[in-house]
């Protein structure tokens, strides 16, 4: 992996199988050890489905990285009337630190400005935790919620509007 070489661009439905795959290793990534293997499991089978992507790349911004051609990363938001909410983002575990992540959230940022954003975050994610704080997110209230008959608690991350640069 070349790193830095990533090309961001919005997801076509030509892209869900590559989406399902990094889904695959992000999220067995993340969290094997903190979820049951059958709650990874289900929500991978029923978040990633065909439909459900085509559907989410149709009506969300959903960006996808690529390198040399290959998706590498994606990130799927959602506008709301008072945030835009950071459904997804996920890289191939290998990349992990070297900043695609934060180039799709800049991609993000960059097409929503002066707007907020909000994230949900499983409590004890580190990876997840660790990238959101590094990027000026900071945690918010706390909920439990059923994930497929597991009872986890979730964190909302918050991200203050970007200011846009001066213009002149």
């Amino acid at each position: 992996m070349a790193g830095m070489d990533w090309r961001v661009r919005p997801a076509r439905t030509t892209d869900v199988e590559a989406v399902q795959a990094v889904a695959g290793l992000a999220w067995r990534d993340a969290y094997t050890g903190l979820l049951r293997v059958e709650t990874i499991d289900a929500f991978l089978e029923r978040a990633y489905t065909r439909d459900r992507l085509e559907r989410r790349i149709s009506q969300h911004a959903f960006l996808v990285a690529e390198e040399d051609e290959r998706v590498v990363a994606f990130a799927d938001a959602m506008e709301e009337p008072d945030r835009v909410k950071l459904a997804a983002i996920y890289a191939l575990p290998a990349l992990h630190g070297l900043g695609v992540g934060t180039r799709l959230l800049d991609a993000l940022r960059a097409r929503f400005v002066r707007r907020p954003f909000s994230a949900n975050v499983v409590a004890g994610n580190r990876k997840g935790e660790v990238f959101y704080e590094r990027r000026g997110f900071v945690p918010g209230e706390a909920f439990e919620v059923d994930l497929f008959g597991e009872r986890v608690v979730e964190r909302c991350w918050w991200l203050a509007p970007a200011t846009p640069p001066p213009r002149g």
